[in-house]
């Protein structure tokens, strides 16, 4: 498995539809998620990955019960994604979880995720 197709999977597992971030289309409909397919290989740096959940609701529940789900899918120790020539290690990022309020509309929630993602990979 690609790690671009590593990444979709587990951003994919939370129910509701995930997107690249440059792949959302224009008529998607609320609650998705966006992440960034950012990718590297074995001794580069870790890279941040940045996830947003999108809502359209007036409670701030939904969006923060999402933001924990995917929080405790990580866990402490962060989480091991196989994919080809190796793995993606995925760790919460620092600060893990902001609200964030939309200008255009009140009701659009959007919780702005920091991972971090280290490629155990040759390539």
């Amino acid at each position: 498995m690609t790690k671009g197709a590593a990444l979709y999977r587990f951003f994919s597992g939370f129910g509701m539809t995930a997107y690249a971030s440059a792949s959302v289309p224009d008529d998607v409909e609320f609650p998705y998620l966006t992440y960034d397919l950012v990718t590297s290989a074995w001794e580069s740096d870790p890279v941040s990955l940045t996830v947003n959940l999108w809502y359209y609701t007036e409670s701030e529940a939904e969006p923060n019960a999402k933001a924990r789900e995917i929080s405790e899918a990580l866990g402490m120790g962060g989480r091991v994604l196989p994919c080809d020539g190796g793995y993606i290690w995925l760790k919460r990022g620092s600060p893990w979880c902001q609200s964030l309020s939309d200008e255009t509309d009140k009701n659009i929630k959007r919780r702005y995720l920091n991972i971090t993602a280290e490629y155990l990979t040759q390539n």
